[in-house]
């Protein structure tokens, strides 16, 4: 086994242990993609769901994220991944092409550490499916 396979192992042994962790394990989709979904409105859309909702949103699809590596479902996890990176890429190109161009460093950030992460599971996922390496 790798270290992938066993930290996510360590981590589903320590969430079964927890008192509320326990009950939120099987829920972890469920919680990433309503994150997700409530960053993608408030961000990308600009429909204001508020500050509160806003942390709790990203705190969510963080708990999410954890979660869902927890039981090692890969496709989830890179679909969130990539998604997060989507949205703030939005971001970026929308106040790049804005009428006052700015560079978002907040929103490049964003990008390149999320979606980087989405693309190497997504690599390593096709990886491991197709039994060849992918790009080399």
């Amino acid at each position: 086994m790798n270290a992938y396979v066993n930290i996510s192992n360590e981590l589903r042994n320590f969430f079964s242990t927890n008192k509320i962790f326990r009950y939120l394990l099987p829920l972890d989709i469920v919680i990433m993609f309503t994150g997700l979904a409530l960053t993608f409105l408030n961000t990308a859309l600009r429909i204001s769901i508020g500050g509160f909702f806003s942390a709790l949103a990203y705190w969510a699809f963080i708990i999410g994220l954890i979660l869902t590596y927890a039981n090692l479902k890969e496709r989830p996890l890179y679909i969130g991944l990539l998604g997060y990176g989507g949205i703030y890429l939005i971001v970026f190109l929308r106040t790049l092409f804005s009428r006052v161009p700015a560079i978002n460093f907040s929103s490049l950030f964003r990008i390149i550490v999320y979606a980087g992460l989405g693309y190497l599971l997504l690599r390593k996922t096709l990886t491991n499916s197709s039994g060849t390496s992918v790009g080399g």
